[in-house]
Formats: structure tokens, sequence, C-alpha cells
């Protein structure tokens, strides 16, 4: 990236107050702990901590200058005059602290910075949202492409109005293709996230109840998502899943092609068959346009099977070949957290820790089910449902009674409704555990647990239900 202050100051409409316009920019960080020397310190305000407060750290760690907020009080100034006087102080390298750039709003600057940046490279981009999948198959999709192209893709889950401009930020001349997730928690913010990125290719992979807390319906939800479509580049491409029940809107739409995936007959990716290996994978066979590959995923998941699907819709209008989609299918791994596999003496933890909603976990017990052994099904809470909080945990715990597993261990706050939900679909009580904190549920585990189990642990993020997986971990090694 070749970025000026004037470069920056353009693409923000913001004021140069102190520096060079034809100062060179090495990089642009949000973070004064891991800010390298010559990055451009953005003070970005959060709901629990206030960038402008670390400005002074940024510029201690070597970051060239910053972009702030109007001076709005003491404070603020305060920390500035500070900085300027060490700069007099000591002179030199120091005075790199003398770049600062004044905007309105950071979090909005930063955005259109890299909406400037994405507009300067131009390289084909694909944008991946949805309410569960999205890390999952960004991955994937990245995975095909890099087998013939250079490919920026979102690092980890950096996919919302922060990390998405630092994932665009990171382009450069040489990369050929750019794939991003988005993820949304409030309304208006796919609206921006799409605006910033402008995709070409737009993947939504399903759309369920993540987050509803925060848009009240599930529709809502889909309104939300869909301006992801509506945000596609002139000749843009959008991939629909095409079992969801809200297609239907998109069909009567004429002149925005699509390209579709699912069980269904008729779609351009059609997943015909699978078959699972108990917890070492799932081996999908999938029709595409016609053509027959077979894929064998490392990860047992079932949701794979659509994760898959959605990946190969998104790289057709990219003309990837098929062998490189197998190839780079079959090379995918699960991010952590994602349905990992771990052997623990006897005992196979499958870690799914890194969030939770109904559908996801209906997903992960289904794929327990599928497993040899013993299952136990260690579930947290499910967080940010607002109004359904209460009967979504009661119906996962009823679906827990006919999912086939063998005991149910309910977590958190709304455990007793999980295990309440369970009993009263049929599974004994007997087999039905519930407990209010990670440590007396990793107790309890280790006298219920016999060798060969295979014990499914899933939460959202919030719940820490890592701690389980690491606790049985430690107690293995022990042993």
């Amino acid at each position: 990236m070749a970025l000026t202050l004037g470069d920056i100051v353009a693409a923000t409409g913001g004021r140069l107050l102190k520096g060079s316009a034809e100062h060179e920019v090495r990089g642009i960080s949000t973070d004064s702990r891991s800010v390298r020397s010559g990055d451009l310190f953005f003070a970005i305000r959060g709901k629990k901590h206030d960038g402008h407060r670390f400005v002074s750290a940024a510029l201690d760690n070597g970051a060239c200058g910053a972009v702030v907020e109007v001076f709005i009080d003491d404070v603020y100034r305060d920390i500035y005059r500070e900085q300027a006087g060490r700069d007099q102080a000591v002179g030199g390298d120091r005075r790199r602290g003398s770049n600062i750039v004044v905007v309105g709003d950071t979090l909005r600057a930063l955005g259109d910075l890299a909406s400037f940046i994405r507009k300067r490279h131009g390289v084909p981009l694909v944008a991946v949202g949805g309410s569960s999948g999205k890390t999952t198959t960004k991955e994937m999709i990245a995975s095909i492409l890099s087998r013939s192209m250079d490919v920026l893709k979102t690092p980890g889950n950096m996919n919302n109005l922060v990390g998405l401009p630092l994932t665009l930020a990171a382009l450069k001349s040489s990369h050929e293709v750019c794939v991003v997730e988005l993820g949304i928690s409030e309304p208006g913010e796919m609206k921006r996230l799409a605006a910033i990125c402008r995709p070409d290719i737009a993947v939504i992979t399903n759309i369920g109840t993540a987050h509803l807390e925060g848009f009240g319906s599930v529709e809502r939800i889909r309104s939300e998502k869909m301006e992801l479509y509506s945000s596609l580049r002139p000749g843009g491409v959008r991939v629909v899943n095409i079992d969801e029940p809200w297609v239907s809107v998109l069909m009567d739409d004429e002149g925005i092609e699509s390209v579709t995936f699912g069980r269904t007959g008729g779609a351009d990716v059609v997943i015909k068959d699978f078959s699972t290996e108990e917890t070492d994978g799932i081996s999908v066979d999938y029709e595409v346009r016609g053509r027959r590959i077979r894929v064998r995923f490392r990860s047992p998941l079932f949701s794979n099977t659509y994760n898959g699907a959605a990946s190969i819709a998104a790289v057709l209008p990219l003309e990837a070949d098929i062998v490189d989609i197998r190839e780079g299918l079959e090379a995918f791994s699960p991010p952590g957290g994602r349905m990992e596999v771990i052997r623990a003496g006897e005992w196979t933890i499958l870690d799914d820790t890194y969030n939770a909603n109904p559908d996801s976990v209906v997903a992960a017990l289904k794929t327990l089910g599928a497993a040899k052994g013993r299952k136990v099904a260690v579930l947290g809470d499910m967080l940010e449902l607002g109004e359904l909080t209460l009967d979504a945990h009661r119906d996962i715990g009823e679906f827990a009674a006919g999912s086939g597993i063998d005991l149910l261990i309910a977590v958190g706050r709304w455990a007793e409704v999980v295990g309440d939900g369970a009993v009263t679909a049929g599974m004994g009580k007997d087999r039905v555990y519930s407990f209010e904190g990670n440590e007396e549920t990793l107790d309890a585990l280790r006298s219920l647990l016999k060798e060969g189990d295979t014990v499914l642990v899933k939460g959202s993020r919030s719940t820490r239900m890592e701690e389980v997986v690491e606790g049985l971990i430690r107690s293995k090694r022990r042993r």
C-alpha cells in the first residue's frame, strides 16, 4: 500500500492539522499495542475504550502520526500537548508524531479510507455474509482460489467496521483477488460494510436468528443481510442458497446474475449425497453444473456440506478449475473452535466453542449424533436472542433429546431451561445435568466421562466454553 497523508485527507475529507501531505504511510493501525513503525494510528471510539486516550502510546511505539476527531475536551488537548512536549524535547525521530489528521468521525474515516483503497486496487472481491458459516465459507473460498491466485482474505473473523477496513488496507499490487467476511449485530451495519467493499461476488450462506436481540425479528435480519446483494458493483454476481425460504424474493429480480447452491435440483451447485466417517470427517458428492465432484472434508460438521456448496458457487464466476475446487476444499482446515476435532486420551472432543445460535447448535448436535460410542453434549448459553431466548433454549433441549445423544450437560443462566426441554421431550432425568459455571461443569465431567466418549462443547462467545475444552485436555495430561 503506497499511501500519503494527502491521500488520507482526500479519502476521509479530513484536515491535515500537522505534518506534510507528501509523508508516506506504511500501514494502518487501531491498536496502540501492536502498531508498527511508520503506521498511521486511527483513534477509534468504542463502547468500552476510546482510542484517543492511547494516541501517545501509539506514537511512542512507532506510529508516524494519528487520525483523530475534533478536540472536544481538555483531556484530548492534554494528550497532544504532552506529545508535542516530548517531540520538542527529544527531536529527531520522535517528531514523527507531528503528523495529525483531524476528522469528524474516526470510524467513518477508517471506512472511507478502506473504500478509497479498494477502488484504487480494483481486484475482484468476494464478500461473505450470513447468520452462520461465514468464516468457514470465507476460508474455503480462499483455499480454492489460492491454488492459482494471490489471495488477500479477512484474517480470522475481523468482519466488522474496524476489521474490514484493516483487511482492505493490506491490499497490495500483487493481490489478484480479495475474499472478505462481513458480520453485523446492529441495523445499518451491512449497508455500511457493503458500501466500503463494493463486492463483485456476494455470498449469503443462510439467514437465521443470530444477533436477534439487536434486530428484533428474523424479517429485519433478512432485510439487513440482503443489503449485501444490493451493494454489488455493476455486473456483479450474487451467490444464493436456493433452499432458504426467502430466496423466492430474489428470483423476481431480473438483470442480476445469480449462482445458486443447495440440495434442490436445478441449482448450479447441488449437494447430491454425503457420508460421515465418525468424527474424522465427512465426504460430500456435489454436482457442479452437470459435473460430479467428491470432496472429503477434514471436519465432521454437517453444515460443511452447505459451506462447501456456497464456496464452489462463489468461485464459479471467477472460472475456478474443478481440480482446484476439489483440492482447495480438501486442503481446508477448520479454524480453531469451529468443530475442531481434538483427541484427549481416549476422549474425542468436538471443540465448537467459537460461538452459538439455535441453527449452529442444531447442526453441531446432528454432527455429534453421528459419532461412535457414548455421545455427550456440553451446551453453554446462546446469547443475543432477545425475546426468543427462553423458547430457543427450551427448543434446543427438546432437539437434543431426539438427536441420539447419551448425556446432556447444560451450562449457564439458561441451563435449567435447556434441561427441562430435554426432559419434557422424553430424555431421562438421569441423563440431564444443569450447572451454573464452567468449573463445576468440569468437576462433573471428570466423573461422568468414560473412555471412548465423544464430547461436544459449544456456547456463545462470552460464555468462554473453551475453558471446558482446556480443562478436559489438562485432565488427561495429568494422568
